[in-house]
């Protein structure tokens, strides 16, 4: 691959900072032509040829074939270009930006369906040759992704140099002794010959000391071998797996294991019994396994267990593209010195986007591994806590392209800190870590997942390790700690017509609260906490007046009651025989201990006594109608006038529907934008002799007294009866005025179960 002629002399050469490029036609001619080669003795009868083609021609012509087919006629130029210069800052390369923006299709150029087209913008960035580290020829690269065909230099450098380099890597291993390293329950014995048989072992009869490898793979729609309870004497006991049993993609995984010089590998399907019993206690310790591993083996270009891992390749298409100004070249930005240009998205399109992570599985593993070797669809991927490489890119991704593996490198690298570490995981107490929590939310649920069950269990692997580092409760995906703003997450992009059906099916309980994200199938976006300073802001309680709080298995819990306070409403009817009365708490979980377990392993996910949350607040009924600026979604309460509440349905509404058109609402939390300060005026946290904590009174008062403005957030909400509410959707409120901050507290107040 290589940059065309007229790339060249249009962009690089030119003395402009934009102007047009081609159209289809003539990106065509220069997306991929015919190059003579050398004949073999096999070709002595004619030429031989190969194909060669330019990266940015190549790249746009496919983007139009992908996204926009209708504009193969189109005769005029479909994308601009633009060049820069980014400025260097610190210890940032020199770096050039070559930028393709679609053009807009006017209604004199094209019809209704052209105008409609969406091309995505397409970056490159150019690199001096010289900054980017030692680079490989094409011969080096080899035409195979297989080690045992190109040499496999490269893996075993990354492997050795981190081992030997990398202060920040391996922390949690480093930390402890060899005698004291976690071992999986069973693991697959490796060290035989070639196309022997693999003996699954059983790690607590046998002294396993060596490390392991982890292996992260689509099972797929074929079937796969598993071990089972009718083949557990064979594989374990006696002769272990014969080889031709293995899938194509456990085979090549135990050849690279055994080319690294590994013992042992673990791969889900022949460590875990896979008959449910096993599975649930094998896959409590799933984080454990992939963090002790001492390198995951990720085959992200098979979408089943008959793909593998090994590509055959043109190196000169893995290879950067470079380009040599020339003599004649004056344009003053490239000087006379090698470049190299490179695709901003590589990182993403050919590892993050590939068939296995998309699948929301295999996050976790990529997360909780300390490092790991992804075999991709043209060469292979390395990352660890201290650097992200490729073949190509054997010194790591340069700064401009490094974003999206930065910050995972990041929170990999604080999440093989040991547990026996004195100073905390992220420096606060927990606000970094919440930061890694609202990224990890949003990558993980644009995921996909087979199993809708598994929604919660597939993350839990690295919630446990957040949760024992913020001391705080867990469940369905939310926090305790500051629970009433975590309610408030939101969909990224509103595009369903309904909620996706349960799990646990109709007419049982729901597995997934409507109040948790899993109940969900959307990317999910976890909002900032309302007040990230210690300032005072109200919140809605629980039915006691105590803050809301998960009603979890082997969880003691202080049962205290709170301040109660005559309100106008009256309490909705309590069903499912629960009480709010301190007795009727605790003779409750009296009953409810005799059949459930005192006490829950803390590798296991939490469970839950009821997921019905307790909730004593405001409650309304608003218009709820589409933003006729945005695309977005407004919420406008009776009387509600001046201001704007922008609200975030999770399923689109339907208009023909009276409680989709009006939906309740409560708002959960809200505080003072501006002086007086909110310590001075409320009282939320700190109450009076006879008013409830989280009482609104002080500032509902000094509203109408003061000049301030209020911020707040809630959700919208559906009647289910029986005093039930499901969650519909989100809102949030920013600046409004006093009036109507007023308005929305003084809404009928009444208790009610959130499900």
């Amino acid at each position: 691959m290589r940059l065309c002629e007229f790339c060249i002399d249009t962009i690089f050469k030119s003395k402009e900072s934009w102007e047009k490029h081609r159209s289809y036609a003539e990106l065509e001619e220069s997306a991929e032509w015919s190059v003579p080669v050398e004949a073999s003795d096999l070709q002595k009868t004619r030429e031989a040829q190969k194909k060669d083609r330019c990266l940015f021609c190549s790249a746009l012509h496919s983007d139009i074939d992908r996204h926009a087919p209708e504009l193969k006629n189109h005769n005029g130029p479909i994308h601009r270009w633009t060049i820069r210069s980014l400025s260097r800052i610190r210890e940032s390369l020199e770096t050039v930006v070559v930028t393709f923006h679609p053009i807009p299709i006017t209604p004199e150029r094209a019809d209704d369906t052209v105008k409609e087209a969406k091309l995505p913008t397409r970056t490159f960035y150019c690199f001096p040759e010289e900054s980017l580290g030692p680079l490989p020829t094409p011969d080096e690269l080899g035409t195979w992704t297989d080690p045992a065909k190109n040499g496999g230099a490269q893996i075993k450098h990354w492997i050795s140099s981190c081992d030997e380099t990398h202060a920040g890597c391996m922390k949690h291993r480093k930390a402890k002794s060899k005698s004291s390293h976690f071992v999986p329950t069973r693991l697959l014995d490796i060290s035989g010959p070639p196309k022997a048989p693999i003996k699954v072992i059983e790690t607590g009869k046998a002294s396993v000391r060596s490390p392991y490898a982890t292996l992260s793979h689509c099972w797929g729609r074929k079937p796969i071998h598993c071990l089972m309870p009718d083949n557990y004497k064979r594989y374990v006991e006696e002769e272990g797996v014969p080889w031709h049993l293995l899938t194509r993609n456990f085979q090549e995984a135990i050849e690279v294991a055994r080319f690294l010089g590994i013992k042992y590998i673990w791969i889900d399907s022949l460590c875990i019994i896979q008959d449910g019993i096993d599975f649930k206690k094998e896959g409590e310790k799933m984080h454990a396994v992939y963090r002790n591993s001492y390198c995951n083996i990720a085959i992200v270009d098979s979408e089943d267990s008959t793909g593998g891992l090994f590509r055959k390749r043109e190196p000169g298409d893995v290879a950067p593209v470079m380009y040599q100004p020339d003599l004649q070249d004056d344009s003053g930005m490239f000087g006379n010195k090698a470049w190299r240009v490179l695709a901003s998205d590589m990182y993403e399109t050919e590892l993050l986007k590939t068939k296995l992570y998309v699948r929301g599985w295999v996050f976790q593993e990529r997360m909780l591994a300390p490092r790991s070797l992804h075999f991709a669809n043209r060469q292979i991927f390395w990352d660890c806590a201290s650097i992200s490489a490729c073949e190509s890119l054997p010194s790591g991704f340069p700064p401009p392209m490094d974003g999206p593996a930065r910050g995972d490198r990041h929170w990999r690298g604080r999440l093989q800190e040991s547990q026996e570490k004195t100073g905390p995981l992220a420096g606060g107490r927990d606000d970094p870590l919440m930061e890694f929590w609202k990224s990890a939310v949003r990558k993980y649920t644009s995921c996909a997942l087979t199993n809708r069950v598994d929604k919660t269990l597939a993350l839990w692997g690295i919630a446990k390790l957040v949760r024992d580092e913020l001391g705080d409760e867990y469940g369905m995906g939310l926090w305790e700690h500051n629970l009433v703003d975590q309610l408030v997450w939101r969909v990224a992009e509103c595009t369903k017509q309904e909620r996706p059906p349960d799990p646990a099916g109709p007419g049982k309980p729901r597995k997934f609260p409507t109040w948790s994200w899993a109940s969900m199938d959307e990317q999910i976006l976890v909002p900032d906490r309302l007040s990230k300073s210690n300032a005072k802001h109200w919140t809605v309680k629980d039915h006691t007046g105590q803050d809301l709080k998960f009603d979890l298995v082997g969880v003691e819990r202080r049962i205290e009651p709170g301040p109660i306070r005559t309100i106008d409403a009256v309490p909705p009817p309590q069903v499912r025989s629960k009480s709010d009365s301190t007795v009727g708490q605790k003779t409750r979980y009296q009953d409810l201990e005799q059949t459930l377990p005192l006490k829950k392993s803390r590798d296991a996910e939490p469970e839950f006594y009821n997921t019905s949350l307790p909730i004593a607040g405001h409650v309304g009924r608003a218009r709820l109608e589409q933003d006729p600026i945005g695309n977005g979604w407004l919420l406008t309460p009776e009387g509600f006038s001046g201001d704007t509440i922008e609200a975030y349905p999770d399923t689109i509404p339907n208009q023909d529907n009276e409680a989709d058109q009006t939906p309740f609402f409560v708002v959960l939390s809200a505080k003072q934008d501006v002086k007086p300060s909110l310590s001075d005026v409320m009282v939320a946290n700190e109450p009076e002799d006879g008013q409830e904590s989280g009482d609104d009174e002080g500032l509902r008062e000094h509203v109408v007294t003061e000049e301030f403005d209020v911020s707040g957030m809630g959700i919208l909400m559906k009647n289910v009866g029986g005093g039930h509410f499901c969650r519909t959707g989100a809102f949030v409120f920013s600046h409004i005025g006093k009036e109507n901050g007023n308005r929305l507290l003084e809404l009928e107040k009444m208790k009610f179960w959130l499900d």
